[in-house]
């Protein structure tokens, strides 16, 4: 009996992984709906990513745009469709290991949608310091996705003082025209 209580974190994290690896199943084997908007993430999905957006950019920090209002969610729901169809169950496993992370290490029992703002940062905070790696890159892969979508909202670019530039690699002409630019060379005789 002791061995069991001694491995019941173990035991429940096992348990815990094989409900995703489930749910993620169950995930790659749903249809879209005819007739419904083409939208890659499911409802409960897209609450999670706004759950998220507004933890790790939330509305009145240095740049006062929060993260829902940056457009994270959309930007997550193209970047989902846009993934190649084998991979998209491992981006939205991704998102339901978020929301089920502090039912099962903490700091309380509930969904993550479901905490006040203060314990998503708090859940967030400890998957970055995480002594399991799989939280730590959960955490990094979640962070890098949204971070990538909020620096690409314009009015945030603005913010921080970044000149969007969808050419980056193209000079300006006088008259306004983009002249092409031979890329940058590596070494003499070879280009990227």
């Amino acid at each position: 009996m002791r061995d069991l209580v001694a491995h019941l974190p173990l035991i429940c994290l096992v348990v815990a992984l094989a409900a995703l690896a489930f749910a993620a199943l169950r995930l790659a084997r749903r249809a879209p709906a005819s007739g419904a908007p083409s939208r890659a993430l499911s409802v409960r999905e897209r609450a999670i990513v706004a759950a998220c957006a507004d933890a790790l950019f939330p509305a009145g920090g240095p740049i006062p745009l929060s993260g829902t209002e940056a457009g994270l969610v959309e930007y997550m729901d193209h970047h989902v469709a846009r993934t190649p169809r084998p991979l998209r169950p491992y981006m939205r496993l991704l998102l339901h290991f978020v929301e089920l992370s502090p039912w099962v290490f903490g700091p309380r029992r509930a969904r993550f949608t479901r905490l006040p703002e203060a314990d998503r940062v708090a859940v967030l905070a400890s998957m970055a310091q995480s002594c399991i790696y799989l939280r730590r890159v959960t955490f990094l892969s979640l962070r890098t996705l949204l971070s990538m979508g909020y620096l690409a909202n314009e009015k945030v670019a603005r913010a921080i003082g970044v000149a969007c530039c969808a050419t980056p690699f193209e000079r300006r002409a006088s008259a306004g025209a983009a002249v092409a630019v031979k890329p940058p060379s590596l070494a003499p005789g070879v280009t990227a």
